[in-house]
């Protein structure tokens, strides 16, 4: 086995056995609010949510970097849908929090970026609605098979596998008799 590939390996294993370690109340680290609006559409559920959720992210970034732009990992979440002439808008507001690998790496930070660099990732990220459940375990699952499935036909099956994406989240909400949750990644090979 190559040295480097070993050494990056351990690195990757070391970083999620601390993450399994963390209490879920781990020590936030969190910026102040954002708050961004979506673009308008014609469907609330399956274009007005999903849009403020890719505004919000995108301000986040801007703003504080990728590693905070998580909603998953966000704190005070508040999503507003409203309807104006046919067109809904909603509005995202958090406080973004740093996610989980980030606070488990710590100190190093460089060495993660070093390993992301270097993984062959698609330019931009996809997401993929997946069927509504009565379970948010459920529709989680649902929503990464459909992201899967997507990426598959964009990209192929090697950049189809979610455990290997990048920039990964999930956003759930309640719909009519179910939870629906959209996945959020980019595609990256194994």
């Amino acid at each position: 086995m190559d040295t480097r590939f070993g050494v990056r390996l351990a690195f990757v294993a070391a970083a999620f056995s601390v993450l399994a370690a963390l209490p879920a109340a781990a020590a936030d680290d969190c910026k102040d609010k954002v708050t961004a609006e979506g673009k308008p559409a014609a469907m609330r559920d399956l274009g007005a949510y999903p849009n403020s959720l890719f505004a919000w992210r995108s301000a986040v970034k801007d703003k504080y970097g990728g590693e905070y732009n998580s909603w998953r990992y966000s704190q005070d979440q508040k999503v507003d849908c409203v309807e104006k002439g046919g067109q809904w808008t909603c509005t995202r507001t958090a406080k973004p929090c740093l996610d989980l690998l980030n606070r488990a790496i710590g100190g190093a930070k460089e060495a993660a970026k070093e390993v992301v660099k270097k993984k062959d990732c698609k330019a931009e990220p996809l997401n993929s609605y997946g069927a509504k459940r009565k379970t948010r375990k459920e529709a989680e699952e649902q929503s990464i098979f459909g992201w899967e499935i997507d990426t598959r036909k964009k990209h192929g099956k090697e950049y189809a596998v979610w455990k290997n994406a990048s920039a990964t989240d999930i956003d759930c909400h309640d719909v009519s008799g179910g939870i629906q949750c959209i996945a959020v990644g980019t595609a990256c090979l194994p």
